[in-house]
C-alpha cells in the first residue's frame, strides 16, 4: 500500500538533485465498496550513480512505510500490520541502465522498468513517467497501480468484504539541481 514511495526514484536519476519535501508527495489510494482512502508521504531517500549527461546509470529510491499518513491513526496502524511494516519497514524501487539524456529529451510519459521491493517480494513493473524541467528545477509525475496479491499481501476486510486488490500510486515530485 505504501508502495507509492517507489516512484521517488526519479529524483535519484539526477546528480546533485534535491527533492523539495515541502512540495513533493507520493501517495497511495485504496478502495473498499464503502469508502476510499489515501496515504501520503514526502519522506524520500535516493541513492544513485547518475548525472544528467550519463547514458547508463542506476538509481534506488527508498521510502519508510511508517511515513505514509492517511489522517486516521487506526488505518495507518492497520496498513503497517497487513504489509508487515515492522519486518519490511521500507519500500524500494530500483532502476538499472537508465538513459538520463534520453529521458530529458522526451516530451511525453515514457515507461521505465523498475524493480519494486515490497513486503519481501521483488517485482519488475513498467512505470510511466513524465518529466519536465527548466534550467534549475524539475518536476516528475506518474500514476500507476500495483496489485496487492503480487506481493502476497492479505487484504484487510471491513464487514467481511476485503479491500480491492488494486492500489493506485500517485507521484508528484518537485526539486532542484544543487550547484
Amino acid at each position: 500500500m505504501r508502495l507509492s514511495v517507489l516512484f521517488l526514484f526519479v529524483g535519484g536519476i539526477f546528480p546533485n538533485f534535491q527533492v523539495d519535501k515541502t512540495e513533493s508527495t507520493i501517495s497511495y489510494v485504496g478502495n473498499h465498496p464503502f469508502h476510499e482512502w489515501q496515504g501520503i508521504s514526502s519522506q524520500i531517500e535516493i541513492e544513485t550513480d547518475c548525472h544528467a549527461k550519463r547514458d547508463d546509470c542506476n538509481a534506488t529510491i527508498t521510502v519508510p512505510l511508517i511515513s505514509f499518513i492517511s489522517g486516521n491513526d487506526n488505518r495507518d496502524s492497520n496498513m503497517l500490520f497487513y504489509v508487515d511494516g515492522f519486518s519490511f519497514p521500507v519500500v524500494k524501487i530500483s532502476f538499472s541502465h537508465v538513459n538520463i539524456s534520453n529521458l530529458l529529451s522526451i516530451e511525453e510519459s515514457t515507461y521505465i522498468a523498475g524493480e519494486i521491493d515490497f513486503h519481501g517480494y521483488k517485482i519488475i513493473q513498467e512505470i510511466p513517467l513524465f518529466i519536465a524541467s527548466d534550467k534549475n528545477t524539475i518536476s516528475i509525475r506518474s500514476n500507476f497501480s500495483i496489485q496487492l496479491n503480487s506481493f502476497d499481501i492479505k487484504r484487510p476486510s471491513l464487514l467481511m468484504i476485503p479491500i480491492k486488490n488494486e492500489i493506485k500510486i500517485n507521484v508528484n515530485i518537485s526539486g532542484r539541481f544543487i550547484q
